[in-house]
């Protein structure tokens, strides 16, 4: 069976063993691994030939530089990531070794991307909390589409549901999530409100979905997850606001491996904490530093189906890339 990212393995660093980063360290079992780090877009790319590099030269093409890497998604065999700073979208196809720039959407430029995400027919969602919009678009950043301008204040994280063919959009601001049908466009609920009840939100930010449709928002200043069923109903709440482990700080990104264990980043605890479903924490990853395995300030976080974890390491302008270790299962 070939797994989604084994091709990946082929652009991995070569790490010696004495070298070799994991969580937690020896002599424990390790359950998390370092993989690599991609920190800009020659680090993946193809090796180009002389008439090509001389061509950009001549008709002074730029590329788009990695600055700050923010919301991301995996589909298929692709990595897609925003970035804040180069105000684009990035597309790594780990296939071709190829590397795509989204910076415009038909005759719109991109303010402020945030969040992306991808359905099963291949169109790209791009969260956009300046413009107030959810852009639908293909990998030639061709027009398609788009969401929210009359009703959303501020998007920002995304998440696909592609078995209901449902869009799910926070609105920061908004303090909801709104689901979205994918085959008609229209809205289909919302859920939540401002406030600190549960299933209510204070400045929500990204959100995932798990292999069974439920929805786990970040719900940042209430310093805590929340968890609803796929049809929006409210299931359970946990986290506390604190500047220690264990607690949150500044909860950001969000995502949950095949063993259904929640991976929350913290940009103020420049770290990935990772909890089970009854919100009790397992493991804590990095600390603020710009070595491998560290972060500065970490965004969004999504992890392939066979486990390779992708963290958006912001302030440290790369990807950081790790691997959950099914022997080591953390529970």
């Amino acid at each position: 069976m070939r797994y989604m990212f084994a091709v990946f393995l082929i652009f991995t660093v070569c790490i010696k063993a004495e070298e070799r980063i994991v969580w937690p360290p020896p002599p424990d079992e390790p359950k998390v691994e370092f993989v690599r780090e991609i920190k800009k877009v020659e680090d993946f790319e193809k090796e180009r030939g002389f008439f090509s590099k001389l061509a950009d030269i001549l008709f002074g093409k730029k590329k788009k530089m990695m600055i700050k890497p923010f919301g991301s998604c995996i589909h298929k065999n692709k990595l897609y990531f925003t970035d804040t700073g180069s105000k684009a979208v990035f597309i790594f196809d780990f296939e071709k070794k190829s590397v795509k720039v989204i910076d415009h959407i038909g005759d719109y430029s991109l303010s402020s991307p945030i969040d992306v995400a991808v359905d099963k027919r291949g169109r790209i969602y791009v969260s956009d909390s300046v413009l107030g919009t959810v852009f639908i678009t293909n990998g030639d950043g061709d027009f398609l589409g788009k969401i929210g301008s009359t009703i959303i204040i501020r998007p920002t994280g995304l998440a696909i549901d592609k078995e209901r063919d449902r869009l799910f959009i926070t609105d920061t601001v908004g303090g909801k999530i709104y689901v979205v049908s994918l085959k008609n466009g229209k809205l289909i609920k919302k859920i939540g409100r401002t406030g600190t009840g549960k299933g209510e939100f204070n400045r929500p930010t990204f959100i995932t979905l798990d292999r069974e449709g439920n929805l786990y928002v970040v719900d940042s200043m209430n310093a805590r997850i929340q968890i609803f069923d796929k049809d929006g109903r409210f299931l359970r709440m946990f986290g506390e606001r604190g500047t220690v482990i264990g607690t949150f700080a500044n909860p950001r990104g969000i995502a949950v491996d095949s063993d259904g264990n929640i991976y929350v980043t913290d940009t103020l605890l420049s770290a990935v904490q990772i909890f089970d479903q009854r919100g009790r924490l397992l493991l804590v990853i990095g600390n603020y530093g710009t070595g491998k395995g560290q972060f500065a300030y970490p965004a969004d976080i999504s992890i392939s189906k066979d486990n390779y974890i992708f963290v958006s390491d912001s302030y440290n302008m790369r990807i950081q890339v790790l691997k959950y270790l099914k022997g080591g299962a953390l529970r």
